[in-house]
């Protein structure tokens, strides 16, 4: 019976994530012509996007997504500290104003952003700074909850412990709530960074050319026809997400913290 149960996920799981990527990766092996993708065991596409400009994107998407991150971590451990204080009511209404942002949709959002900086100033428009505001604007919301669940957890005697041995309010966040917590704020950075570093629409939209990342270099490569080079870019950005999943789960297997 329990068996039988997997079969729904499992069957999801192969044909709306193991199927597209196997579609993919065989489009990366396929050759370009006249604008369109022939069928062929070819490295063309490979070693297309093996260039500077390439490095040059992972590493921009790379910086955008940990700065955005840090962001995030910064705005989001004092809020979910502050909802974690709350009483029971005031929490179940600032979560709900937390995740109310969610009911809106994505591009609607981004949108609407862009129309603000539009009229602050112009000059904010089309910049790295307006995809990182952007990029925190719609993913702090992922920070926020898993740092919520951490702190809610807390052990609060091991708090009135450090109290009573004489730490002060700052050695007791630094030296107990930040390392007990130390899961939620993984997760939490884990779960910005992915879809910061693979962002599509808020540097199409609020970054410009100036702002382009490995998200749009795909969209721009599938829409010049060279579906190969855009099929192996987007290999190649899968295989660095799975490699940061993998140094997690290794950290957090050796350190049994996080």
């Amino acid at each position: 019976m329990k068996r039988a149960a997997l079969w729904p996920p499992l069957a999801w799981l192969a044909l709306f994530v193991a199927a597209p990527t196997f579609v993919i990766g065989a489009y990366s092996f396929y050759e370009r012509e006249l604008g369109r993708a022939v069928p062929a065991l070819s490295l063309e596409a490979w070693r297309s996007v093996a260039s500077a400009d390439t490095a040059f994107l992972f590493g921009r998407s790379a910086g955008v997504g940990g700065v955005s991150t840090v962001f995030c971590l910064a705005l989001g451990y004092p809020v979910a500290y502050f909802i974690a204080g709350c009483g029971p009511r005031m929490k179940t209404l600032l979560l709900a104003l937390v995740v109310l942002p969610f009911w809106t949709n994505f591009l609607a959002r981004t949108a609407a952003l862009k129309l603000m900086l539009h009229g602050i100033g112009e000059d904010l428009l089309y910049t790295p700074g307006a995809v990182v505001l952007g990029l925190v604007y719609s993913y702090l919301p992922f920070m926020v909850l898993p740092l919520y669940v951490s702190i809610e957890k807390l052990p609060k005697r091991m708090l009135e412990a450090a109290a009573d041995l004489g730490a002060g309010p700052a050695k007791r966040f630094w030296t107990v709530t930040v390392p007990l917590t130390a899961p939620g704020i993984a997760a939490g950075c884990l779960l910005v960074f992915v879809p910061c570093f693979g962002a599509f629409v808020t540097p199409a939209v609020l970054g410009g050319v100036g702002g382009e990342m490995l998200g749009t270099q795909i969209e721009v490569l599938a829409m010049r026809g060279n579906v190969p080079a855009a099929s192996a870019l987007g290999i190649l950005m899968m295989a660095a997400v799975l490699a940061l999943l993998g140094i997690y789960y290794r950290l957090r297997d050796a350190e049994g913290v996080v």
